[in-house]
């Protein structure tokens, strides 16, 4: 019976910031350009719904491609650090540092190295994905 009024009041929250979006965008507190309404939300999702799944599969592409190089590379990266104390060394802080550098600031560099199509996407996956998949794997070990 709890999980039962847990999930209700899941819903009555999400209705609640749902309904405050639409009061907000409604009364203008916020620019339509900045916060579409949930109902414009709705509207631009039915009326582009083939558009957003054609890229919806090519999003999952990469996303897939990205998680899957970014197991292989950590996985071994990671067996070798711990079979190897020299590696472990020579490595752990270079990643250590790597992470303290903003994603955000990583795209605009990789989309000029790789160009527009899926390499820099993937590549910012892998980053991403790769260092807590080592951390992890060596944490384990």
């Amino acid at each position: 019976m709890k999980k039962f009024f847990d999930l209700i009041s899941y819903f009555i929250f999400g209705a609640v910031i749902i309904c405050f979006w639409q009061l907000m965008s409604s009364s203008g507190a916020v620019p339509k350009f900045m916060l579409p309404s949930p109902l414009d939300v709705v509207k631009a999702f039915i009326k582009n719904f083939s558009i957003l799944m054609d890229n919806a599969g090519i999003s999952l592409l990469e996303a897939f491609l990205g998680i899957l190089i970014s197991i292989i590379l950590g996985l071994i990266i990671s067996i070798l650090m711990d079979r190897f104390n020299f590696l472990y060394k020579s490595f752990y802080p270079v990643l250590i540092v790597t992470q303290t550098i903003p994603v955000i600031a990583i795209a605009p560099l990789l989309v000029l190295w790789m160009g527009y199509g899926i390499a820099p996407k993937v590549a910012l996956i892998v980053l991403v994905c790769f260092f807590p998949i080592v951390i992890s794997m060596l944490r384990w070990t």
